[in-house]
């Protein structure tokens, strides 16, 4: 049988492996652009949460969300190595950006730098796709999808200030529909039962 990384997944996955890639690939990019823009981790620091879940509540400052929005289409591209249907998926999906510091300059400019990086980790195809090779299924992102879009107004939280940005995008993922064999059923047995003439 096929593992579990071989079969259709959905948006659990597409999720999933956004949020993986970035939790493994923000830190080291952040650095490299505070060290380009001469800043400290206070002026541009690293996420404290990555989240593929809509939490009721943030606590933790900056936090990423990444979101699957809908699914836009399916391209049946041709049969996987075991001869199972194989498919282009795309997902519209969002990333988030949550920021709180004080001040609303700061937290603007906070919020403005940390979408600036987490566009850079997603346009970086070969790093997204080449992540975690173990899957093995050619994870893209459609640059002409991709856009951003920033938050009216900051909003106050106690002392501090709130902002927040989200980067959207479509995100192509081949996805395998396993199946046993070609047809529906394994086999199925009939029983036969005769009646006597008087039940019938």
């Amino acid at each position: 049988m096929s593992s579990y990384n071989e079969l259709m997944q959905g948006a659990q996955f597409a999720k999933f492996y956004v949020n993986d890639y970035l939790t493994n690939d923000f830190r080291t990019r952040i650095t490299r652009y505070r060290t380009g823009w001469n800043l400290d981790d206070r002026e541009l620091p690293t996420p404290e949460l990555f989240l593929t879940y809509e939490p009721i509540a943030l606590d933790h400052w900056p936090t990423l969300i990444t979101v699957a929005i809908s699914t836009n289409s399916f391209e049946r591209l041709m049969l996987g190595p075991e001869g199972d249907p194989l498919y282009r998926v795309n997902y519209n999906m969002r990333t988030y950006v949550w920021t709180k510091t004080e001040g609303s300059e700061q937290v603007t400019l906070m919020r403005d730098r940390l979408t600036t990086v987490l566009r850079s980790s997603l346009l970086d195809r070969p790093s997204l796709s080449r992540h975690d090779s173990t899957f093995g299924c050619d994870v893209r992102i459609d640059e002409s999808t991709l856009s951003e879009e920033f938050s009216d107004l900051t909003l106050i939280k106690g002392e501090r200030v709130l902002a927040g940005a989200y980067l959207g995008y479509t995100l192509s993922i081949n996805e395998i529909i396993y199946r046993e064999q070609v047809g529906a059923y394994d086999g199925v047995e009939l029983e036969t039962v005769n009646l006597r003439e008087d039940e019938e």
